[in-house]
C-alpha cells in the first residue's frame, strides 16, 4: 500500500502564467490527491505571502490529525520562477540567504513527528545555497533542524512547465512507496525521472554523522 505524505505546495506564477493558466500547483495537487497524499496549495505573490505561509506551516500540530496517523512525511514544495541567485515571488526576488531567513520558522520552529523535506521547482534551483546556509547554522544558538532532503530541479537554462509537472508527478508517485531512509531507492526515483522525462532532479541529503548535505545527481 502506498505511503501517504503531507504536501504543502507554495507557488508563485508570473502574471502572464496566471492569464494563460500555467500552474504546476493546481495540476500537481489533483494528481497527488489521487495518489493518496494530503495536499494543500498556497499561492504566494510576494515575499510577505511566502513568509506568512512558512510561519503558518511551522505551526502544524499532529495532535489535530483526525486520523491519528504518526510519522507521516511532510514536504514543502516551492514552485516559482528563479535563477542561480534565488527565487522570485511577484516583484520580490529572494536571494538564497534571504530565502533561508524567510523560511526560518520551518527550520527552527517546526515540531513534527515525521521526516521533513523540501522540493524546489524553479529554473537553476540546482545552484541553491539553502543547504550551505543550514550547514553553517547547524549547532548554533538558532537551533536549526535540517530537512532530511532538499530536492531541486537542475536544468541548465530552465525547463518547460509540462516537463516539470510530469517529473514531479512521477516523483511523488514513487516516493510514497518506501521510507526516505532508503537512500538507494530515493536515488532510483531520480534516475527513473531522468530516464522517463529527461528532467534533471537532484537531491541534497542531510547526513547527521558528517553534519552536512551530501549531493546526488542521476547519471
Amino acid at each position: 500500500m502506498p505511503k501517504k505524505i503531507r504536501l504543502f505546495i507554495i507557488e508563485c506564477v508570473g502574471p502572464m502564467d496566471l492569464l494563460q493558466s500555467r500552474s504546476e500547483a493546481k495540476a500537481l495537487e489533483q494528481v497527488c490527491k489521487i495518489i493518496g497524499h494530503e495536499v494543500a496549495t498556497m499561492p504566494a505573490y510576494s515575499k510577505a505571502d511566502f513568509r506568512k505561509y512558512c510561519k503558518y506551516i511551522s505551526s502544524i500540530d499532529v495532535d489535530h490529525d483526525g486520523q491519528s496517523k504518526r510519522g507521516v512525511p511532510l514536504c514543502i514544495h516551492i514552485s516559482a520562477h528563479g535563477n542561480e541567485n534565488g527565487i522570485g515571488f511577484g516583484s520580490d526576488f529572494l536571494e538564497w540567504d534571504d530565502l533561508f531567513n524567510t523560511m526560518k520558522p520551518i527550520f527552527t520552529e517546526l515540531e513534527y513527528d515525521g521526516d521533513v523535506f523540501l522540493a524546489i521547482s524553479a529554473c537553476e534551483a540546482g545552484n541553491q545555497k539553502l543547504s550551505k546556509r543550514i550547514e553553517k547554522t547547524w549547532g548554533s544558538k538558532t537551533n536549526v533542524s535540517p530537512p532530511k532532503y532538499i530536492f531541486v530541479t537542475s536544468e541548465a537554462g530552465g525547463m518547460d512547465w509540462d516537463d516539470a509537472l510530469v517529473s514531479w508527478t512521477l516523483f511523488y508517485h514513487r516516493i510514497s512507496s518506501f521510507s526516505l531512509n532508503r537512500r538507494l531507492k530515493v536515488k532510483g526515483i531520480l534516475k527513473k525521472v531522468k530516464d522517463a522525462v529527461g528532467t534533471d532532479l537532484r537531491y541534497f541529503r542531510w547526513d547527521s554523522d558528517e553534519e552536512k548535505y551530501l549531493r546526488y545527481k542521476p547519471g
